[in-house]
């Protein structure tokens, strides 16, 4: 069973919120929905059953009564299980705000269990309204939205706002944010412009466009530089020798690393960490001395 409910932009109104869309869906089968993501936020009410929701690299146990809220531009799946299917109603609304989300993770989840009967409830109101479409109700959806906003709200692990700010631009930051945490997290394995635009459904060129605008260089310059932020670090404090580091840092040489770092840093990893030293024996020994 599927339903949508497509609205033209401004028929629903919740203060600067607007009500974009709204589906009901029940999968009777074993579903795995394809990876996508949208330019409003989405927020999802499981009234059933039991999935996940794959939310770019992680994956999030669903069942009835959570609360799933994706930002814009955040690409995402549905799975759902025969033995019990996963039944939720999605809205897609546009002026609203995750406060203080953490956006690297790149979703907030709560549930709604001790109000399950009430949500429930304005969800199947709000439903019957968008299906008949009586007299009416237009304003009757405005102001179940409005109740529906508030009790999100007031839920654990939920602190939403509403904005005016167009909703593209905080998805822009929200991307390259995670770009930044995903290079931060895996700043040793192999990353490429490819791999980090694909993940947050860019371009490379408005990808580095953006991340540039907030971080003033490019995700591979990033990249480099917290590569040998590292780098500085094992160097004074291992014994690792500089191909064993390289390797660790996921350089194919010993010798293009050397040549990297002196390019980036001013001197070899060598006189690095032999500056390194003597800079710890200098201040070992005022320290005695005082």
């Amino acid at each position: 069973m599927y339903q949508v409910f497509d609205l033209n932009e401004g028929e629903i109104l919740a203060g600067d919120v607007r009500l974009l869309y709204v589906s009901s869906a029940r999968f009777e089968r074993d579903w795995n929905g394809d990876r996508h993501s949208h330019e409003c936020t989405e927020i999802s009410f499981c009234i059933q059953g039991r999935g996940e929701f794959c939310i770019r690299d992680a994956v999030i146990p669903a069942a009835g009564d959570d609360l799933i809220i994706v930002p814009p531009f955040v690409e995402h799946s549905e799975r759902s299980t025969p033995s019990a299917p996963l039944e939720y109603v999605v809205f897609g609304v546009s002026g609203v705000n995750i406060a203080g989300e953490n956006l690297s993770v790149g979703y907030r989840k709560s549930s709604f269990r001790d109000q399950r009967m009430q949500f429930v409830n304005l969800l199947t109101y709000l439903l019957e309204e968008l299906e008949n479409r009586s007299e009416g109700y237009l304003e009757v959806c405005s102001s179940l939205l409005n109740i529906l906003l508030v009790k999100i709200s007031r839920l654990p692990a939920i602190d939403m706002e509403q904005t005016r700010d167009a909703a593209p631009a905080a998805a822009g930051d929200n991307s390259v944010f995670w770009v930044k945490q995903y290079i931060d997290d895996n700043f040793t394995k192999e990353v490429n412009l490819d791999l980090l635009a694909g993940k947050v459904g860019l371009n490379k060129f408005s990808l580095v466009r953006r991340f540039k605008s907030v971080y003033g260089c490019s995700p591979i310059n990033y990249l480099l530089d917290r590569k040998f932020q590292e780098a500085k670090f094992l160097l004074l404090t291992t014994e690792n020798s500089v191909k064993q580091i390289a390797t660790a840092l996921g350089f194919s040489s010993a010798n293009y690393f050397t040549q990297a770092f002196q390019q980036h840093v001013g001197v070899s990893p060598t006189e690095y960490r032999r500056q390194g030293g003597e800079l710890r024996q200098k201040e070992g020994n005022k320290s005695i001395k005082a």
